[in-house]
């Protein structure tokens, strides 16, 4: 009641003012507080603005080793009108920022942390690649891609099966060290992704996706780059990763 009482008297004040000097008054002793006043106002106004226009990330991707290119909201557009996704309120995250590479241990470790971090807090859905890169979260000992027999229907797999990657998981068990103990990677020799007949434990992992045409126009990839994509092993939205799959090949 006191706040509400002395504005009161401070508007008595103003107009008790000679109607010329009333502004000049007021500026001069309530400057500041109206500038203040303003400028949370707008805050507010924008904040909510923001909030109620904020759209829903439905699908998260990350894109290895590249850039995007111009056609990239082209692709991600296709991909919600095949989903019957409402563009308007919802939105694609399609990270293109993140590089790995053999021997970068370093830099390996600050992606592989952010992609964690992704998935820990249910922020990812696939994972695209070329070969090094994909065999590096393929034997990422975090288990980071879902076992395709788990995910796809017997027809689909079949459908897919000259495109599969396999990862061997003896490997990955060996690689699964004890806390404390450490592996000797070196001596290591990783089997022929396409080659499930040569493993000891044979486990599908990605799909061959490097010659979707909506893909590579999308993104930057040298000539006959083979790409694979893997679906994260706890997506949050697997119908949509589903879509994702069968929209590529929907070309």
């Amino acid at each position: 009641m006191k706040l509400i009482d002395n504005l009161k008297a401070s508007w008595k004040t103003i107009m008790e003012q000679p109607k010329g000097e009333r502004f000049s008054y007021f500026w001069d002793y309530y400057k500041w507080p109206a500038i203040i006043a303003v400028v949370l106002i707008v805050a507010l106004i924008q904040t909510t603005i923001m909030i109620v226009n904020r759209k829903e990330t439905v699908f998260t991707a990350y894109v290895l080793n590249t850039t995007a290119t111009t056609k990239d909201e082209e692709f991600l557009q296709g991909f919600f009108d095949y989903a019957g996704l409402d563009s308007d309120k919802m939105e694609a995250a399609i990270y293109t920022d993140m590089y790995l590479h053999p021997g970068q241990s370093q830099k390996n470790a600050e992606v592989f942390q952010r992609i964690m971090a992704g998935i820990a807090i249910n922020d990812a859905d696939v994972i695209v690649g070329q070969e090094d890169p994909f065999r590096m979260c393929a034997y990422n000992t975090s288990r980071i891609f879902v076992d395709l027999r788990q995910f796809l229907d017997a027809a689909t797999l079949e459908k897919f099966s000259d495109r599969l990657y396999y990862i061997d998981g003896a490997i990955v068990e060996k690689l699964s060290a004890p806390v404390g103990e450490s592996v000797n990677t070196a001596g290591i020799i990783y089997p022929n992704p396409t080659k499930p007949e040569l493993m000891e434990d044979p486990i599908p992992v990605g799909i061959a996706v490097g010659d979707r045409e909506s893909l590579r126009a999308s993104y930057y990839y040298s000539p006959n780059t083979v790409l694979y994509m893997g679906v994260i092993v706890n997506t949050q939205k697997p119908e949509l990763a589903k879509q994702f799959i069968q929209y590529l090949f929907s070309e």
